[in-house]
This record gives C-alpha cells, structure tokens and sequence, in this order.
C-alpha cells in the first residue's frame, strides 16, 4: 500500500532563487538547507490535493514565510514538531503530534490514509560520517522524512515507503522502500501525522 505523493528535492538550483520565490541567494541557501520539515509538510498537503484533484498549495517559499510568520521556526534548532503541525492546520489539514510511535501503530495510521513526517536518523543510518555531521548542520533535532506507504507479505510488515530528501542528490530518496530492520535503525518513534 502507497500512496500517490510529489516528492521535491532537498537540493534546488539556487541560481534561480527568484523563480523559487526567495529574496536573495544567500536566502535560498540558508533555506535549503533547512528544509526538510517543509518539504515533508508540502508533500503530504500537496499529496492529499492531487488526490482530491485540487490545485497545489503555495510555492516552498510561501511555506517558509508563514511558517516564521507563526513561529514554526527557530533558527537554533529548525523546524518544531509544534510548529508544523500548525502549519499544517493554517493549511486546512489535521495534524496531531505522537511520541513513541511503534511501527505497528505507524502502519494503521497509513491505513487510515494519514501521511507521517517521522524524525529519523539522517538516511536512515545508526551512525554519522564526519562528512554527514559537517553537511547536518543544525546542532540539534533529528532529520525528517515523510511515511507514504508500507509493504505486507502474508500480514507480516515487511517495510515502508518514504519520501527523503538531503543536500546531497543521491539521498533524494522517491518512495524509497525500506526493509523493516533499516527503517527501524532510523525511526525515533516521533512523528506528526497528517490527515485531510
């Protein structure tokens, strides 16, 4: 079970910062770098509009600006869980944080056709290269990814789709499948989940 979602890369052509609804370059850098909570948020909102035939929501820049504009964001620490889920309600959408999510419970909430940005270590990994700490550059939180789907096999959970972005492009992860073991290596348990 998978749900049809866009997926937009971490990683932008920031020559055209103008196009992408920024100020400046160095604003579109800055953003880009802190942008995966957003560009989970968009991609669940903008997955539960295709599939009622809607319109998308507004450009990642407009995310952004009303996202400061409530707070949703502070620059020690990056997006708030509390944050987004506000967001998300600014947006018309239901959002509910959860701690200690279990994989089982995870799996329902997809069932019922809620969408889950997760914190998750980066790329799904128990540990960090020196590269990967230099390039995750906010000192604290974790990483988020959106849940999309998951895979059964005789009622036995197999995996989970994702959607995973990162500054790097080969970690621009399309419904990426992960096998059990690896999507639990990475899963935190934290999560806000998403309904239209």
């Amino acid at each position: 079970m998978k749900m049809e979602v866009p997926f937009y890369p971490q990683k932008w052509n920031l020559s055209e910062w103008q196009k992408l609804g920024f100020e400046s370059f160095e604003d579109a850098k800055y953003w880009e770098k802190s942008s995966c909570g957003i560009l989970c948020l968009k991609m669940a909102i903008d997955g539960f509009l295709l599939a009622q035939a809607k319109p998308l929501s507004p450009s990642i820049a407009e995310y952004i600006k009303k996202g400061v504009e409530i707070e949703a964001y502070k620059d020690s620490v990056g997006w708030s869980h509390n944050g987004l889920a506000r967001l998300a309600k600014e947006f018309g959408f239901s959002a509910d944080n959860r701690e200690g999510v279990s994989v089982a419970e995870l799996r329902e909430a997809l069932k019922q056709n809620f969408l889950s940005i997760i914190t998750i270590k980066w790329a799904f990994e128990d540990y960090r290269s020196l590269k990967e700490k230099i390039l995750f550059w906010k000192k604290f939180g974790g990483h988020l990814a959106l849940a999309i789907g998951f895979e059964d096999e005789g009622g036995k959970l197999k995996g989970f789709y994702v959607h995973h972005t990162s500054l790097r492009p080969e970690y621009n992860w399309q419904a990426k499948f992960l096998p059990l073991e690896k999507f639990e290596q990475g899963f935190t348990g934290r999560c806000i989940m998403i309904k239209s």
